[in-house]
């Protein structure tokens, strides 16, 4: 047995989820391994998940790695729905959320399948020297709380039975639904595992639907609420339940002319005709997250192997870049030392909340989809099963596109006393994002693509109009300017976004000296307006590197005093 380098992270699972943590540790400067026990490099491995929504591309989007994926993808703006007589249903319901999405410019759904997704996030952690050590698997875990040891797991080379070790400060498991860091460890899997049964299938279709390459459902009495999807390269994926009436006829004997032939009964009265099969699979439904996301100080779990769903509402793939991305600057920034230990701790309560809630959310549109009642769910005389789903999805919509997703008050997360200086945000919700305008050019910037996710705390500081702010621009300027020396280069950052818009005018004659950060326009006031800051006085607001608000307070001199003791709570300081 032989010993491998020492690393910062091993991450075990090649799948999007541990990819986008591979990429965030190494960008930073650590070392980090990769291990999946699959041959990630084999032949097509179509299927799986295929739809990224809108807060899901922002935040891949502010790593730098929306565009390769937004190149191949089938986009999705509008969705329709048919009743079982292939009458358009208006106004339409369920996958509707991908509509008149608003606040972002990601307004539309991204269909690709995981493999091509894949693809982008491996030449992206190349490009960057990463190496995946595919059909590998871990056998064995020891771990300490002293950081000099860390983790040590002993894994075996699939293709030689050979096994070696591999030390790390930290252990991520992204190993999925079957996660053996998290069955290793014994981490309780809370939740159930339903009769439920659905098919997916992916093909080249010819279908008379008047609406082939747009999301829609069609409201089967036999097959449930029928899923129609297109993804890339002019395929649609086609889902439905396969119900008891099903299971009786064909039992466990599944077969791809089966799901061929009933994908054709599902879609009626529409005419269905599959000219290639490229994937097919039948699951059963289960609603399970693990007791803890990070069961020891040094091991954390991200993606399927902390929670699984259905795929009704397609929020697996969603869910785990979000965790990916909670995760990967914190666990950065605790590795380079420029942040406490307890920051890490943070991922595990935010993003199992939010898995709890969507667990929550999918138990009730999983059975309703299966044309049955949720267990405890009154059924409203005035509404039928489709439209109480539709309802449901609809209170949901901000969850499913993701841009409605927020966190509770923790360590990162502080409402302060003077908050209602920036009235428009809460801690712990998304940053918006809007236009902006560069100095001179009048150059349109998006304010995300001005605040890049590079494992850097921004603060924002909206200083309303110059004319009248000026005095208190000059204290906040002095102010931050000590403050981000108190912490290590680069940590902190600024970004000043003054009402104004006038290209004869520059940075320095705006505010009456030169920032230390980006200075950026705001073109009649919107921005300010969005965030509820008063142009007499202006306001400050922390922005975290995952895009979601930390902490907002007033401008000037005490403002910063209340963003430096914010940041000393999580924050290690020079």
């Amino acid at each position: 047995m032989t010993l491998e380098s020492s690393v910062d992270v091993l991450v075990i699972g090649a799948g999007p989820v541990g990819l986008l943590i591979a990429y965030q540790v190494l960008r930073a400067g650590c070392s980090v391994y990769v291990i999946d026990k699959d041959d990630k490099y084999a032949g097509a491995q179509y299927g799986r998940a295929n739809a990224i929504y809108a807060r899901s591309a922002e935040l891949l989007d502010q790593l730098g790695l929306a565009d390769d994926i937004v190149q191949q993808s089938h986009f999705v703006r509008e969705a329709y729905t048919y009743d079982d007589k292939g009458e358009r249903v208006i106004p339409g319901r369920v996958w509707n959320f991908v509509e008149n999405v608003a606040d972002t410019k990601f307004d539309f759904g991204l269909m690709l399948r995981q493999r091509y997704i894949e693809e982008c996030l491996r030449d992206s952690f190349a490009a960057l020297g990463g190496k995946i050590h595919d059909l590998t698997e871990c056998v064995r875990l020891e771990y300490t709380n002293d950081p000099a040891d860390g983790v040590t797991a002993t894994v075996k080379d699939i293709r030689t039975a050979a096994e070696y070790t591999v030390k790390s400060k930290y252990l991520v498991g992204a190993d999925g639904g079957q996660s053996f860091v998290r069955r290793y460890l014994n981490i309780p899997f809370e939740g159930e595992r339903t009769e439920d049964q659905w098919i997916r299938i992916d093909g080249k279709v010819k279908c008379n639907i008047p609406t082939p390459r747009a999301y829609a459902s069609i409201e089967s009495p036999r097959h449930g609420n029928v899923l129609w999807a297109p993804l890339d390269r002019g395929v649609t994926r086609v889902g439905y339940v396969y119900t008891s009436e099903l299971r009786s006829r064909y039992g466990g004997k599944v077969t791809e002319e089966i799901a061929i032939r009933e994908a054709i009964e599902a879609v009626k009265p529409f005419e269905l005709e599959f000219e290639r099969v490229d994937w097919w699979t039948l699951y059963i439904i289960g609603q399970r997250v693990a007791a803890t996301y990070q069961p020891h100080s040094r091991i954390v779990l991200v993606g399927d192997a902390c929670h699984t769903h259905s795929s009704g509402a397609a929020q697996g793939l969603n869910t785990g870049i979000h965790d990916a991305c909670n995760l990967g600057w914190k666990l950065v920034l605790v590795l380079r030392g420029l942040a406490k230990d307890d920051l890490l701790a943070t991922y595990g309560t935010e993003r199992r909340a939010a898995a709890q809630r969507l667990i929550g959310f999918d138990r009730k549109i999983s059975t309703l989809m299966a044309n049955k009642w949720p267990e405890g769910m009154k059924r409203p005389a005035d509404k039928d099963i489709n439209q109480v789903l539709a309802d449901l999805f609809d209170d949901a919509k901000g969850y499913n596109t993701g841009l409605g997703i927020s966190y509770e008050e923790n360590l990162i997360n502080v409402q302060g006393p003077n908050a209602n200086a920036c009235s428009g945000v809460a801690p712990g919700a998304r940053v918006p994002d809007l236009d902006l305008l560069k100095p001179g050019t009048l150059e349109v910037i998006r304010l995300h693509a001005a605040a890049p996710n590079r494992a850097v705390v921004y603060i924002l500081a909206f200083v309303g109009d110059p004319r009248i702010t000026l005095p208190s621009i000059a204290k906040y300027s002095a102010a931050v300017d000590t403050l981000t020396r108190k912490f290590a280069r680069g940590v902190v950052q600024t970004v000043t976004v003054v009402a104004l818009a006038n290209n004869r005018i520059g940075v320095e004659e705006a505010l009456g000296c030169l920032s230390g950060g980006k200075v950026y326009y705001d073109k009649r006031s919107e921005a300010h307006r969005r965030f509820g800051v008063d142009l007499r006085y202006g306001a400050l607001l922390v922005l975290r590197p995952d895009g979601h608000v930390g902490f907002t307070t007033k401008m000037g001199a005490d403002g910063v005093d209340d963003v430096e003791a914010y940041l000393k709570g999580f924050l290690v300081d020079q």
